[in-house]
């Protein structure tokens, strides 16, 4: 069971940060783990704990649990902490973030060279991109797209091999789709939300068709596809995963 002395040195620690009261081999666990002394204070005192505002140290059965909440209208709603106290030092810290937190500020869709770069080379990284839809009886459908691309700075594309499949089908009752881009290595995520129409252009078809990896062309050498444009309304996501969450996050609203 947790001593008051324990609940004591967490709470002397958190307004000191005094790295004695840390044990040598200290690990602070968050999204990654940082071990030792010197990263775990310099993690702690990293910007987005400065304006932290933390509560009492709670004493349970084996953890000392402080809630640290965010200043209004921060991006992040503050973090939860469990210490785990030996020998009169600190010897372990693990981190939660709190869900909320202010949304950050909203840009008109414009993709980026990164984001259009990630998901040109989707299929080829082994990130092949999902698209959902609603079919014609209103039932959600999910299905790999190996050949979508980037079309313009606020437009995706698909060539379609299958000019009876259900996509087709389904986007002239509802043309809304969405899309997501996962890499689980860098936790690279993103959503693209918005709205699908056939493209009849020969210059739309033959340039879709170009860009497509090779593996997906393959598929189609006669070339009977049909070309979609996805214009998009929305993106939002992240470039990334840091020890105190996402990097590089993005949020992208037509008009």
């Amino acid at each position: 069971m947790v001593t008051a002395r324990q609940t004591a040195l967490v709470e002397d620690f958190l307004k000191s940060l005094r790295p004695e009261l840390l044990q040598e081999d200290v690990f602070l666990q968050g999204l990654s783990r940082t071990v030792g002394r010197d990263g775990v204070i310099r993690q702690l005192n990293e910007s987005v704990y400065r304006n932290i505002t933390w509560g009492p140290a709670e004493a349970g059965e084996q953890h000392i649990k402080v809630i640290g909440k965010s200043p209004p209208g921060s991006p992040t709603a503050g973090f939860v902490l469990l210490f785990e106290v030996a020998d009169g030092q600190i010897a372990a810290i693990r981190q939660q973030p709190l869900f909320g937190g202010a949304p950050i500020a909203a840009a008109p869709v414009r993709l980026t060279d990164e984001i259009k770069a990630l998901v040109d080379n989707a299929l080829a990284a082994r990130h092949p991109i999902v698209v959902a839809y609603v079919d014609e009886i209103g039932q959600p459908v999910l299905s790999f797209r190996g050949s979508t691309q980037a079309f313009s700075d606020d437009q995706l594309a698909i060539w379609v091999r299958n000019s009876d499949g259900y996509l087709l089908r389904s986007i002239e009752k509802n043309p809304k789709i969405a899309l997501m881009y996962r890499d689980e290595d860098t936790k690279a995520t993103y959503q693209f939300q918005g709205r699908a129409r056939v493209s009849d252009d020969e210059a739309d078809r033959r340039r879709i068709y170009d860009k497509m990896a090779p593996a997906e062309r393959n598929h189609d050498p006669a070339k009977l596809g049909i070309a979609l444009i996805v214009d998009l309304d929305r993106v939002e996501g992240w470039a990334g995963m840091a020890a105190n969450g996402q990097v590089g996050r993005v949020r992208m609203i037509r008009n």
